[in-house]
């Protein structure tokens, strides 16, 4: 779950000091290899606007999408016919992973929460790459891709309303 959610700590980071815009548009390829160094690679896109909406649309190899929207969390899992829903106080948040980082060379940033170390590569004051290692051992790396800055955003795209037919799961 907390894969999926790295998209809540992004926000931070994008507004943080080395990183300075209103909106976000691009692409990721998240890759988690794990101890035996099997991997499995998500794409998607991400979209965010002011610090606190956050929309990550996973495209490959399973549909999913996690919507942000100030500190309430919507997981779409549209293959399971099922929503999670949760508070970001309960999740792992992106924002702050990016916002209170500190620079350790000319790109590079770094964070530590709840024992678990942030790496962040900015480079011309464009969001790269996040990686770290998640709670089962996984190395974890986040690729952004084709990104544009301060564009228009649609505020309903934040916005997920959970059909009658869907299992809910609250966190």
């Amino acid at each position: 779950m907390k894969v999926l959610i790295i998209g809540l700590f992004l926000s931070n980071i994008l507004f943080s000091a080395p990183l300075e815009f209103q909106t976000l548009s691009g692409e990721f390829k998240q890759i988690i290899k794990n101890k035996s160094n099997s991997e499995i690679i998500y794409k998607g896109d991400l979209k965010i606007k002011g610090n606190d909406k956050i929309k990550w649309n996973y495209k490959s190899p399973i549909k999913k999408s996690v919507y942000i929207n100030k500190n309430k969390v919507v997981i779409d899992e549209p293959e399971l016919e099922q929503a999670i829903t949760s508070n970001l106080s309960s999740e792992l948040n992106i924002v702050k992973i990016i916002n209170e980082s500190k620079k350790i060379s000319q790109n590079e940033y770094e964070n530590t929460i709840d024992a678990t170390k942030y790496t962040i590569l900015i480079e011309n004051n464009v969001l790269k790459l996040i990686k770290y290692n998640d709670e089962l051992g996984n190395k974890v790396s986040i690729i952004f891709t084709n990104y544009q800055k301060n564009i228009p955003i649609n505020d309903n795209i934040f916005i997920f309303q959970i059909p009658a037919s869907y299992d809910v799961i609250r966190k």
